[in-house]
């Protein structure tokens, strides 16, 4: 996992921390450590990160380097783009999405009310048995 990853510094520390909590993975010295790192500044590759924390902390390794961007990858908090920097944990439920009608007029949607309608259909459809709508995500149109 080298350069190609970004996490957006809109993300706060203890947001980051409360989802590594959540999705089971241990909070340590060292990747709260690496998360101040890629929240002071965008860092290309883990071999950035790893010689800045190295500076803070001498005994850290490549291998918990690795490991905690595969677990920040893993909670959404990490995306492949250009630099490693925190992401906007509710991007989505600020994006606005338009329907356009056959008669030409638009409906403008936020994400919780796009989510709330396409889980009522999905429900009365069959399609989720029990289980609730975790994502929506927008798919560039291919040209």
């Amino acid at each position: 996992m080298e350069s190609g990853q970004y996490m957006n510094g809109n993300m706060d520390k203890e947001t980051v921390l409360e989802l590594l909590r959540k999705e089971g993975f241990r909070v340590t010295r060292q990747r709260k450590l690496l998360i101040e790192i890629i929240l002071q500044r965008p860092c290309t590759c883990c071999k950035e990160i790893y010689y800045l924390a190295k500076n803070e902390m001498t005994g850290i390794g490549m291998a918990t380097i690795y490991r905690t961007m595969i677990a920040l990858e893993k909670i959404g908090a990490l995306k492949r783009r250009s630099a490693y920097q925190l992401c906007c944990c509710n991007e989505e439920e600020q994006s606005i999405f338009q329907v356009e009608l056959e008669d030409e007029s638009v409906l403008e949607l936020d994400h919780t009310t796009l989510r709330n309608i396409l889980e009522k259909e999905l429900k009365q459809s069959g399609y989720l048995c029990g289980k609730h709508v975790k994502t929506i995500r927008q798919i560039p149109e291919l040209e």
